[in-house]
């Protein structure tokens, strides 16, 4: 540096302190030092210094996520948290551009546990302390219908990743959205599906005791009897429940066809594996929900345990994204993590179609849109008592060799 550089640093240089002011003296007897000895500034050409650049602030969009992180439904949160993380920085990365200026988005969450309080508590303080424009969540059935009556009284949009019970949008609310159809909509087509796949006459239901268990085990129940299937028995256990025994124990005494259960991925690793060990399969069909199609599940109990059971599927798994999670992650894909991206992108392409941050406005351009989803939805209806509701087709999915046969 020369000596009429560290002059102009020494002149532009603001003193604070006894500390700094020492220094500062003593570089500037220096430079005057060096200046007598004949190597000052007298013919040296002036040379531009570094301007001090005020850092550019990008615009932010808040949106909130509730969901459980911790407890027995933490499956989904961690999973659907992976999914909204991977299109967020995808996103992020081009910006959202609201009347010529770029956004990006801050996903504000919170723990929701799967209680109806906590979620409710979560959305009240997304909403008032963090002023989020649209909220994504929740998992639980029960959280969602708790928190969709806030959407409404605040006029937030909100859009549930993947909640199945079907007071969730029916009668439902003019500000909360699901993409995914609920019980009432999916078991009448699965049931079908399996009646014509297995050929059964009776089956037996084991499910989580909440409102989305009553409603997969309700839904199936009747759909399965317009086909002429006898319900045999009907029994509902506790989240994070690990003994099975003596539920299975009965329903081998009755000997159905099949039995269908629900809940989530750890509590049916355990009833597969319990009901291997009593000897009820290969005999007796096995037929889960969602949770079951998943390779979290794989990865838990193993090809052995699963081969020959069925499970309902709201989404193939798409190879790009299965290797997306695995590599960011170094975990199986879980359906969750679609459903979760699929909801980012969906509100990410309103408020951008909307070019507006007002959450009415955001609404209005939700409710319209038409989208392009991993999971195969494609737009928001109101129908047979519905509001906001999306509809596409499920699958069957069979497990053989370690991996899902699609029917």
């Amino acid at each position: 540096m020369k000596v009429c550089d560290l002059l102009r640093i020494l002149n532009k240089t603001e003193v604070n302190g006894m500390k700094n002011l020492k220094v500062y003296l003593l570089l500037f007897l220096f430079a005057i030092l060096v200046s007598i000895s004949g190597l000052g500034c007298a013919d040296t050409p002036d040379v531009d210094t570094p301007e001090v650049v005020d850092e550019v602030v990008e615009k932010v969009i808040k949106i909130g996520y509730t969901a459980p992180f911790t407890g027995a439904a933490a499956e989904f949160g961690i999973n659907g948290w992976r999914g909204i993380e991977i299109a967020l920085d995808e996103i992020n990365e081009e910006g959202i551009v609201i009347n010529g200026e770029k956004h990006v988005i801050e996903i504000i969450r919170y723990d929701d546990l799967c209680v109806p309080s906590d979620g409710v508590a979560a959305v009240n303080k997304m909403i008032f302390e963090d002023e989020v424009v649209a909220f994504l969540g929740s998992h639980c059935s029960s959280v969602c219908m708790a928190i969709a009556e806030l959407a409404d009284q605040y006029e937030i949009p909100g859009l549930t990743i993947e909640c199945a019970a079907e007071g969730v949008t029916k009668p439902g609310h003019e500000y909360y959205f699901r993409m995914l159809p609920d019980m009432g909509l999916v078991a009448p087509l699965t049931a079908k599906e399996i009646f014509d796949l297995l050929e059964i006459k009776t089956i037996s239901f084991l499910g989580v005791n909440d409102d989305y268990g009553k409603s997969w085990v309700e839904g199936h129940e009747e759909a399965f009897a317009e086909l002429g299937v006898e319900t045999l028995s009907k029994d509902y256990f506790e989240r994070g429940s690990t003994d099975y025994t003596i539920l299975l124990s009965k329903i081998k005494g009755l000997n159905p066809d099949m039995v269908g259960y629900v809940g989530v991925t750890p509590e049916g690793g355990m009833i597969i594996q319990q009901a291997r060990e009593l000897g009820l399969i290969p005999e007796i069909k096995f037929f889960g929900a969602a949770e079951f199609s998943t390779y979290e599940m794989l990865e838990l109990i193993g090809a052995e345990a699963l081969e020959g059971t069925y499970a309902l599927s709201l989404t193939t798994f798409p190879p790009d994204f299965t290797q997306k999670i695995r590599d960011r992650y170094n975990a199986p894909l879980h359906y969750a993590s679609i459903f979760g991206y699929d909801a980012l992108y969906v509100v990410a392409d309103a408020i951008e179609r909307a070019q507006s941050l007002d959450p009415p406005t955001i609404r209005d351009y939700l409710k319209e849109g038409t989208y392009d989803t991993l999971a195969g939805f494609t737009e928001f209806r109101d129908f047979d008592g519905y509001t906001n509701q999306g509809v596409y087709s499920p699958y069957i999915v069979e497990w053989v060799d370690g991996e899902m046969k699609f029917y």
